[in-house]
């Protein structure tokens, strides 16, 4: 299949099967990755750098995943995808993770902010979702302000219209990436101080133009992970508009359901990565001294993907979710502590003490520890293909696809062997 490349993006006359069940897509991926592995092998570790050298780094895979077509699946085609179901791209996401690479932070901004794009402002995706998918553009959100975190409803940054322009004036704080990112969807106040959450408009802003400040936030883990963005006297086109003018509440709430559902299942990908990683990092009689807090910890990473998956599935059916969104982000926070906590317990006192990479990795939150490239690399890979060009499965590595082989994920066992799971399991 041949999409249309907009901006000037070339593709590839081959891509990825959009109408292919989940097990075709699965396949035909790890075949892919076996293919390129030779290329690939810089992106099994990430030297944890600031956030300006981790995107640096690891757009070169977004742009391999892209031009091969893997990350366009799930995406419309007016916006330089595939088509097909967002749950394919979901299961490229967990394999990638699982046969362990890392999954390119930026992703998960882009797999919140573009269905608000696509739904409410579908000429500013077909101009920008590409290029965000593809690692050529960074987006971050511009929500929380000073005095108005969790209450949006009080926020204080205003545009007022001005012909077929926006005047924007105000303050916006806590934005991830926002120090590298390009654009930014931003709420502000259209409406008077009173109207709260109905005077309430999401604006799409070049952060390049004049009147925009932007201020890196250091984090405790050295990072730049975080900004301010001061905005003073900005002039937005009226066409940059994403909704409606006052109708800025229901198009963040939209958003929300992403920031709780899609990420949550690229985070259970990771943490049971992590998890994996651990393994590997500990001696054998430390793991037999913290057997129950290990199990404990895979029933959380299990717990996470079984409420994550049919989360997944109902955003991708196009049907809204309520405040019961809010289970996965719940869930997500409590099993990243489950997963610290147990590293914290396993590598006793490395977390605390040891500056070795190990150590280092771990104190870094939500970062994959550095010693993926030594415990999870399959040794050997081959794939076979069949007559009419699709790919059977590769065989895995001389350690098991996961690494050291111990406690591998439920969908490295045969498929008739898998213990039953929940309607709408991406990976079911």
């Amino acid at each position: 299949m041949v999409v249309s490349a907009p901006l000037g993006l070339r593709f590839p006359p081959m891509t990825p099967d959009p109408n292919a069940g989940l097990d075709e897509i699965r396949l035909s991926f790890r075949a892919w990755l076996c293919e390129h592995q030779g290329s690939l092998e810089p992106f099994r570790s990430d030297d944890p750098g600031n956030l300006a050298d981790s995107y640096a780094r690891f757009r070169p895979l977004m742009r391999m995943l892209f031009d091969a077509g893997w990350t366009r699946l799930g995406w419309p085609e007016s916006c330089g995808g595939l088509g097909g179901s967002p749950v394919q791209r979901a299961e490229v996401m967990e394999e990638l993770a699982a046969t362990g690479y890392i999954i390119p932070e930026l992703y998960a901004t882009t797999e919140i902010i573009a269905p608000m794009l696509i739904k409410y402002a579908p000429e500013l995706a077909a101009l920008h979702v590409a290029k965000a998918i593809a690692g050529d553009e960074v987006w971050c959100q511009g929500f929380s302000e000073p005095d108005a975190g969790s209450d949006l409803g009080s926020l204080r940054t205003r545009a007022v219209a001005e012909g077929d322009t926006f005047r924007v004036t105000g303050q916006k704080m806590w934005s991830s990436n926002g120090g590298i990112a390009n654009w930014s969807c931003v709420l502000v106040r259209t409406g008077d101080a009173e109207s709260r959450h109905r005077g309430l408009t999401m604006l799409w802003i070049d952060l390049s133009s004049p009147g925009v400040t932007v201020r890196p936030t250091a984090c405790e883990n050295g990072r730049e992970e975080v900004a301010e963005v001061f905005l003073d006297d900005v002039i937005v086109p009226q066409n940059q508009l994403i909704g409606p003018v006052g109708a800025g509440w229901p198009v963040v709430m939209y958003l929300m359901q992403y920031e709780r559902g899609a990420y949550a299942w690229k985070r259970q990908a990771e943490l049971h990565s992590q998890l994996d990683e651990l393994l590997g990092q500990a001696s054998d009689s430390e793991l037999r001294a913290n057997a129950s807090a290990i199990g404990a910890a895979y029933l959380a990473v299990f717990a996470l993907r079984s409420q994550a998956s049919p989360t997944l599935s109902t955003l991708a059916s196009g049907r809204d979710l309520g405040p019961e969104i809010s289970v996965d982000k719940l869930l997500l926070g409590a099993t990243e502590q489950i997963i610290t906590d147990t590293a914290r317990q396993v590598l006793w006192p490395a977390l605390e003490l040891d500056d070795s990479d190990i150590g280092d990795s771990w104190r870094r939150a939500g970062r994959t520890p550095a010693s993926r490239q030594s415990t999870a690399v399959p040794r050997k890979c081959n794939a076979t293909w069949s007559a009419n060009g699709s790919s059977a499965s590769p065989e895995d590595g001389e350690h098991g696809r996961y690494g050291n082989g111990t406690c591998p994920r439920l969908d490295a066992a045969p498929r008739d062997q898998l213990p039953a799971r929940r309607t709408g399991d991406p990976a079911a």
